[in-house]
């Protein structure tokens, strides 16, 4: 039990609470002040310090601030950035400022306005260093949109200085989402021993985590976490980064129909739309190749008819992949509007079509190239701890995109 009495609360900054003539007991009985070390995390959150900015804000929080985490629970996101921008313009000083920064940029993020949200993530990140928990947040969050935008480099560092801050965050986002983010960025980098390692110590400690829970029970935070770790930000595929998009897609795509699997919303409806938008986005992708020039058209467009061959065959690879995974029993018992149905049809129409579309463009003596062959001989069906090989790994490392 906590004993608090408060005399003068004085906001000084940001994210530190000064209180004069204010003491509390810790469950060792010793007291502490408040804004000093040793202070309990209870009383920090009593007072309404918001280190977690996904927690559902306490009756202390501004009333405006309040309402604004409303709206963005609600998914208004437009009126969520209209809410928490008002916020920070009218109390620019206070102990949920930085919060407010942070879900700024999460409905930034929501919206498809990734710039902006990154500029919201790098300002809670450079002004929450007392705030390890938020700080590291914040950069996971960065990576997410740096990403989206395409700046691979920036994402990889800032999901490494989050790294930093891993035992400051809650466990199953630091020992799976933050792991399973760091594989998918190096296996853009076509850094595949990283890659595998991250990947390996994300499952690993994925099914560390859930046996620990009893076997009648399933915890809120798995089919989040699943979803979290298969998750990217969903934006258009430039023609030169059909490659960076897709790797990671082969390897993640397991822990979104894992989410959508369990039934458990908003988190499944998620998986499933964001699933068949990221091969949707790579399938606009090859058919939007770019025009060449004028004075190298005849080469150029019969190299570009050669590489839009070998990623249909690669997407077709993909998606075949994808229908693998399956589990026969979760989906002929699923209703015919679940998510797991919304993918198992999606996927089945979707490798249709490009199969079609391979038999009618196949160059003549084109038959499937031999990474194909090879991926296809080594798929395996699904495990429980199904670890498929990273694609492109027996490719030129070394080699560029188009």
């Amino acid at each position: 039990m906590f004993k608090i009495n408060v005399v003068v609360l004085v906001a000084v900054s940001t994210s530190i609470l000064f209180l004069a003539g204010c003491e509390t007991l810790s469950p060792g009985g010793k007291k502490s002040k408040l804004g000093q070390p040793g202070l309990h995390q209870t009383v920090r959150k009593i007072l309404g310090y918001p280190d977690d900015p996904y927690l559902t804000p306490l009756p202390a929080a501004p009333e405006a601030y309040r309402n604004a985490y409303e709206k963005l629970e609600a998914r208004d996101y437009a009126g969520a950035v209209e809410a928490f921008s008002t916020f920070l313009r009218d109390q620019p000083t206070t102990n949920w400022t930085l919060a407010a920064q942070f879900n700024l940029g999460r409905a930034f993020e929501s919206l498809g306005r990734f710039r902006e949200a990154s500029v919201k993530y790098q300002e809670t990140a450079e002004k929450g260093r007392k705030v390890p928990k938020l700080q590291g947040l914040a950069l996971l969050r960065l990576a997410v949109v740096l990403d989206a935008l395409g700046e691979d480099d920036r994402s990889l560092a800032a999901l490494k200085d989050a790294e930093k801050r891993a035992d400051k965050m809650a466990p199953e986002i630091a020992q799976t989402e933050l792991p399973a983010r760091l594989a998918a960025a190096y296996a853009r980098a076509r850094n595949f021993s990283e890659a595998e390692r991250y990947f390996s110590t994300a499952e690993r400690q994925l099914a560390r985590l859930r046996a620990a829970v009893p076997s009648n029970e399933q915890p809120e935070w798995l089919p989040r976490i699943l979803y979290a770790m298969g998750h990217r930000a969903q934006a258009a595929v430039e023609w030169n980064r059909f490659e960076s998009n897709l790797i990671p897609l082969e390897r993640s795509q397991i822990f979104l129909l894992q989410s959508a699997e369990f039934g458990v919303e908003p988190w499944a409806s998620q998986a499933a739309t964001e699933l068949i938008s990221a091969y949707g986005a790579l399938r606009t992708s090859i058919d939007s190749a770019p025009t060449p020039a004028a004075s190298e058209l005849i080469i150029a467009a019969r190299e570009q008819q050669r590489t839009r061959w070998e990623r249909l065959v690669r997407l077709a690879d993909a998606i075949a992949g994808l229908r693998a995974l399956f589990v026969n029993e979760i989906e002929n018992t699923s209703p015919d509007n679940s998510p797991v149905r919304r993918i198992s049809e999606f996927a089945a129409e979707f490798e249709e079509g490009l199969q079609s579309t391979l038999m009618l463009e196949r160059p003549v003596g084109e038959a499937a190239t031999p990474d194909s062959v090879k991926r296809r001989e080594s798929r395996r069906v699904r495990a429980v701890n199904a670890k498929p090989a990273f694609p492109g790994e027996g490719a030129d490392e070394g080699e560029d995109e188009e």
